[in-house]
């Protein structure tokens, strides 16, 4: 019995183009006719385990490094110092890594250091209550 799966909007908008890479994967992969006859199931299983996690972890670094860069363009109150609130030089950048539900993601965080508070911080966009 077939499991009824979560998807999203974003998923849904994608979900033809996923299906053409699959194709072309399998092709690479194992060539026009798919697994050798008497190719375990577990084996297939977990080549595309490996390569889900290569996925997710190569995605993951480039979405977390596009928000991270794009953050120089961003507006002016997210580099201003939570303390004193005088302007921030973000020009550093500090190398996170943290382990993920879709495995490690790694990125260069940008860092403004506060002259006046002798403080650094990781500038974010104050949201609402914060």
């Amino acid at each position: 019995m077939a499991r009824a799966r979560k998807t999203t909007p974003q998923v849904e908008k994608v979900q033809p183009y996923l299906e053409g890479v699959a194709k072309n994967l399998i092709d690479k992969l194992y060539g026009p006719d798919g697994p050798g006859w008497g190719t375990k199931l577990s084996d297939i299983e977990e080549l595309f385990v490996t390569l889900r996690t290569a996925l997710s972890e190569a995605m993951l670094a480039e979405a977390l490094t596009r928000q991270a860069t794009a953050h120089a363009a961003g507006p002016a109150p997210a580099r201003l110092c939570p303390s004193c609130q005088q302007p921030l030089d973000c020009t550093g950048r500090n190398q996170r890594l943290l382990e993920t539900d879709a495995g490690e993601a790694v990125w260069a965080e940008p860092e403004g250091y506060c002259d006046r508070c002798r403080r650094s911080f990781f500038p974010s966009i104050q949201k609402p209550g914060h």
